[in-house]
């Protein structure tokens, strides 16, 4: 989660012990690896490294990825050797074994997520200025909508789960199983709720609250929709849930 320049600290709440911790560096847009936990992916002064060995006090083990003026948001591929980030609004996958370079649209509006090994879901406007999710597949450089009237995609760590948000209405978030029918839905007293993630059993939802003036950082229990505030007054840049 971003902080105030210059240093941008990553919070870290331990749901289970109801723990915080506070890393104060020079890492954002943090996210874990989804394909190995210990490991994350963060943005450090315009280059992508992976920062393994990942302890409460700080990190080590930093590994340069790509570099690039302007990019943001990177994530690891489920299942391959490969990354995902936007650069100049443009949403971008990088092969790391044929440094191979596909740019596969241009973002009007932030949050993307990958579905699988082959899908990436992300938001694009279409002629009526209706938000779509839409989705694009590498292996065959083909797009497709994959929920109409919906928006901000974001899927739990095991892709299980798919939360999202519909139309305009940015104080609810809709929850679902990608196989299956089931559904729930999250709704706040505030103007929005954005950015979120769901936890990987689909009973919690991390979520930034957001009013007029100020942004807490929020779990909520999606059963009672009982909300704990964890970090108030922070506005994250990205959120992410391992378990």
């Amino acid at each position: 989660m971003e902080g105030e320049a210059p240093s941008f600290p990553v919070l870290i709440y331990d749901i289970k012990n109801n723990k915080k911790y506070e890393i104060r560096n020079i890492f954002y847009d943090v996210q874990y690896d989804t394909n190995n936990g210990n490991n994350l992916i963060a943005v450090i002064d315009n280059a992508i490294y992976k920062i393994n060995e990942y302890q409460r006090t700080g990190f080590a083990n930093r590994q340069l990825l790509y570099t690039g003026e302007n990019v943001r948001y990177p994530k690891f591929v489920p299942d391959k050797n490969a990354i995902s980030f936007t650069q100049k609004d443009k949403l971008t996958y990088y092969d790391l074994d044929t440094k191979k370079l596909i740019v596969i649209a241009k973002l009007l509006l932030p949050g993307y997520d990958w579905l699988d090994s082959d899908t990436v879901l992300f938001t694009e406007v279409d002629n009526s200025e209706s938000l779509n999710i839409m989705a694009y597949k590498i292996s065959n450089n083909k797009t497709y909508v994959f929920k109409k009237d919906a928006a901000y995609p974001s899927l739990s760590y095991n892709k299980k789960f798919l939360a999202y948000q519909r139309g305009n209405v940015r104080n609810v978030v809709y929850i679902e199983e990608i196989n299956g029918s089931h559904r729930k839905s999250v709704r706040v007293n505030s103007i929005g709720l954005l950015p979120y993630k769901p936890s990987s059993d689909a009973n919690y939802l991390i979520g930034a609250m957001y009013y007029a003036g100020h942004a807490d950082v929020v779990i909520i229990n999606v059963t009672n929709n009982k909300i704990r505030k964890i970090f108030p007054g922070i506005f994250p840049s990205v959120l992410d849930w391992k378990e």
